[in-house]
């Protein structure tokens, strides 16, 4: 497994600080900067995590990369619109790592290569949803008006609409990926994200 270079991690929090004021914006209180950092930093941070080790539990080299332009639109939206688009980077995929073997196919099986990156594009959303729902459960048995009940229904949310968003399937995000490799999976995961993040919305 590739070790996370001090490059990625610059990368990381860079990410990770922009999103959590373009999510924040314009209230900027310390309290309110800390329950939004939670969210933003278990969703944002674990999604991209799951690619990455998904990735490279399939033998490529991955590593995230944020991307100047992501970044501020991230902030640009928000300023003047309100609307914030979750994009700042992504995980930059690269061949497997493997010796060359001239008494083995030296080509990759193409269904079998399709097969991993929708597993590796559904990653993320996974995660999101299985974070919204733990954070939504714990946060029934959190005092009312707490600190704890307020970070915790914030990281609900903000994964909720981290999983809906990246399984819209247009452009670049995961949802086209998992569509154009495996439909039943996003009929199965992306959907219902979608579905969620309208309903998110919409309440």
């Amino acid at each position: 497994m590739d070790r996370t270079s001090s490059r990625e991690i610059v990368h990381f929090i860079a990410s990770l600080l922009v999103l959590t004021i373009a999510f924040t914006y314009p209230n900027t209180r310390p309290e309110v900067l800390m329950i939004v950092a939670f969210g933003v930093g278990t969703g944002f941070l674990l999604h991209e995590l799951a690619h990455k080790f998904t990735a490279q539990r399939y033998g490529y080299i991955a590593a995230y990369e944020a991307s100047a332009a992501g970044l501020l639109l991230a902030l640009g939206l928000k300023f003047f619109t309100g609307f914030v688009f979750a994009a700042p980077g992504a995980v930059m995929i690269r061949g497997k790592k493997a010796y060359y073997n001239p008494l083995e196919d030296q080509y990759l099986d193409s269904l079998k290569t399709a097969k991993e990156f929708s597993y590796i594009s559904v990653s993320g959303a996974v995660v999101n949803l299985i974070l919204a729902v733990l954070f939504f459960i714990a946060s029934s048995f959190a005092a009312p008006y707490s600190l704890a009940k307020a970070a915790l229904m914030t990281g609900t949310n903000i994964n909720m609409m981290l999983a809906g968003f990246n399984m819209i399937p247009l452009g670049p995000l995961d949802g086209a990926n998992v569509l154009r490799y495996n439909p039943v999976l996003w009929v199965i995961i992306g959907l219902p994200s979608i579905v969620l993040l309208l309903i998110f919305f919409i309440l």
